[in-house]
């Protein structure tokens, strides 16, 4: 069975984020990653009350948009959810706040990757629990991902 594109495009992020791994970054040399993710990112939306380990990166793909053109190129634009999950009894939203840069980073500095028919990563919106779930920490970060249907 064929993987749709939708399936390709998520997983290619869930990799790319997997990278934030507290060490420096594969994008920049500059930049040394707030946060070590040790793996915790997954394809699927999960509440607070299912995650046991801390931080964790949930990502899913809402609803795709589809452009067709007269020259047999069809576009679309997906719209996508990362979830974000801290734990610190000393100070979740400074956590919080690193891992969104992390994030961020990430989704800015992902690159040319016309290979795979993505024309561009945008962050739509952040917003965060802002300490309302104290010592837990909660962010989500909606993106848009436009990208070639093949």
């Amino acid at each position: 069975m064929a993987t749709s594109r939708r399936t390709e495009i998520i997983d290619f992020l869930v990799t790319e984020l997997k990278k934030i791994d507290g060490g420096t970054s594969t994008f920049n040399s500059n930049y040394t990653y707030n946060t070590n993710l040790f793996n915790n990112v997954e394809r699927k939306l999960r509440f607070l009350d299912e995650i046991n380990d801390f931080p964790s990166l949930y990502i899913a793909g809402g609803t795709e948009i589809r452009e067709f053109n007269s020259e047999n190129l069809t576009t679309a634009t997906l719209d996508a959810t990362i979830r974000a999950y801290v734990f610190s009894e000393d100070n979740s939203q400074s956590d919080i706040d690193n891992l969104v840069q992390d994030i961020e980073h990430v989704i800015y500095n992902i690159g040319d990757n016309s290979s795979k028919g993505i024309q561009q990563f945008n962050i739509a919106n952040i917003s965060a629990d802002e300490g309302l779930l104290t010592p837990y920490g909660l962010s989500e970060i909606e993106i848009t991902i436009q990208y070639i249907l093949v």
